[in-house]
């Protein structure tokens, strides 16, 4: 059976490293058993990690991730306020575990939008305001020919009268509208 330091140079550790692994079940019997060991816990560790995500998202792989991340940083809020309220000495590490997948949950979102604005489904202020404008001229201008393009309709035996009552509800119409405008 090998000593503490001859697995310590067999294995390329400190001897207070091979200490902590023998009281984590790290067996001395020999070189190779505590090799085996070692790789076993490698092998347990890597299975335990959470997956990388893919190299490049595309937008639903995106979506996908936002969604699954949202439930993490909803897990880890929980555990942290769990933690906070029973005084686990190890709160400060659930905090910033929380504080880690919000900043990235946050970091996908901003991607997304990001993407959605390359990709023109969002539209800048400034188009959207010349967009208003310019739909607002046309309603505007339809109103000012209402009378003329229907009184005959309303009143085919005295269609004057019908012009100037539509003039007048197209009047009307527009200083309310104005009002609501500087309110």
């Amino acid at each position: 059976m090998p000593s503490q330091t001859e697995l310590a140079d067999a294995l390329g550790l400190t001897k207070q490293r091979v200490s902590v692994l023998v009281k984590k079940g790290m067996p001395t019997s020999s070189v190779d058993a505590a090799v085996a060991w070692r790789q076993s816990q490698e092998d347990a560790r890597v299975r335990k990690a959470p997956m990388a995500a893919p190299a490049q998202l595309d937008d639903g792989t995106l979506s996908d991730t936002i969604a699954e991340h949202r439930t993490l940083v909803g897990r880890a809020r929980g555990v942290w306020l769990a933690a906070m309220e029973t005084g686990d000495p190890n709160q400060g590490k659930y905090q910033t575990a929380y504080n880690q997948s919000l900043k990235t949950l946050v970091a996908l979102e901003e991607e997304q939008e990001r993407r959605l604005i390359l990709a023109k489904e969002y539209i800048s202020s400034k188009e959207a305001t010349e967009a208003m404008r310019r739909l607002a001229g046309e309603v505007v201008n339809r109103l000012d020919k209402l009378a003329l393009d229907v009184a005959e309709a309303c009143n085919p035996e005295n269609p004057a009268k019908a012009v100037k009552a539509i003039e007048a509800w197209v009047r009307k119409t527009k200083e309310d509208l104005s009002k609501d405008d500087e309110e």
